[in-house]
């Protein structure tokens, strides 16, 4: 990582538009950090971001490193896989961590991306390359391999995927689009030896594959029965459809009581104030206990319904 932050201090110094793509969002905190302390101009973008937040930064991002950006910038994104789709964006440099060859490739396709705005006679480098932070994929390998490099981005992605994503790019040098894309996956993702001490990883990877897998079976809804039981009785707010770790939605609100969008509180502004946290991590934090509000609103309607329910069309109901 640190090879990594150099090469983009200096590629900005000569006014490059330059991204490093990190896998765990705790490794981006950091990384900005670190090139914000080296004098970088650098930017973060993740998907942990109020949804307020996220907008105005996704259109910082746009602005800065989009189509119609400017020649050299000469700044940062340090990002997540927030940038392999949806954002139009142009990179003259790419860092990315270690990741499957698949989402190697998505990334890449961000580099070099307008080629008829930016010329290559243009850009500040003289050709698009991928650096990829990785340690070497050699045969005698610790069980920890690549820990050191991604920090807790290892565990974002199956190790041995990582290590066969390693082997190939460190024996082909390249990534030819579009005529050796094909090669390149099929080769990452062939069921060849794995070094011994990363065979246990690759078993509790595909056990765990085949745990997910039986929890979807599970949780598939039998229309015939109707939601309900079909649902095997869990309510609709709560039902799970993703799998992985559980998550929290939290709204957040300001000192003095707005909701974080700002404004009154209403549908949109809970919705641009929510942000999802890991269950694991909420339930280590010291939360105060606090009870459930009661708007103004809602008490308004009570009194409404007492009195008839006339008038209760026209009242609009906050999300709790």
């Amino acid at each position: 990582p640190q090879a990594a932050a150099e090469h983009l201090v200096q590629a900005a110094a000569q006014g490059a538009a330059c991204v490093w793509v990190r896998n765990a969002v705790d490794e981006a905190i950091a990384a900005v950090a670190d090139l914000r302390g080296r004098g970088v101009a650098a930017d973060l973008l993740h998907a942990r971001f109020a949804l307020t937040d996220r907008k105005r930064h996704e259109a910082a991002v746009l602005a800065a490193f989009g189509k119609d950006r400017a020649a050299r910038p000469g700044r940062v994104l340090v990002a997540t896989q927030v940038v392999e789709s949806s954002l139009d964006l142009d990179f003259d440099v790419m860092v990315s961590d270690l990741a499957p060859m698949a989402a190697l490739i998505q990334r890449a396709g961000r580099l070099w991306r307008h080629m008829q705005e930016r010329p290559a006679g243009d850009r500040p480098v003289p050709a698009p390359v991928l650096h990829v932070v990785s340690p070497e994929p050699g045969e005698a390998v610790a069980p920890d391999w690549a820990a050191a490099e991604l920090g807790q981005g290892v565990h974002v992605y199956p190790r041995d995927a990582l290590w066969r994503t390693a082997r190939k790019l460190f024996a082909a040098g390249e990534i030819r689009a579009p005529e050796g894309l094909r090669d390149l996956i099929e080769a990452a993702h062939a069921d060849d030896p794995l070094p011994s001490a990363l065979e246990a990883a690759a078993l509790r990877a595909a056990g765990a594959a085949q745990a997910q897998k039986a929890h979807g079976a599970q949780n598939v809804v039998g229309w015939d029965q109707g939601y309900r039981l079909g649902a095997g009785g869990a309510g609709d707010a709560e039902y799970p459809t993703r799998l992985g770790q559980p998550t929290r939605t939290l709204v957040l609100m300001r000192p003095d009581g707005a909701p974080w969008a700002g404004g009154g509180w209403s549908v949109d502004s809970c919705q641009l104030s929510e942000v999802s946290a890991s269950k694991a991590r909420l339930d280590r934090l010291p939360l105060p206990a606090a009870p459930r509000p009661r708007p103004a609103r809602l008490a308004d309607r009570d009194a409404q319904l007492r009195d008839g329910g006339r008038g209760w069309r026209n009242l609009s109901w906050p999300r709790l």
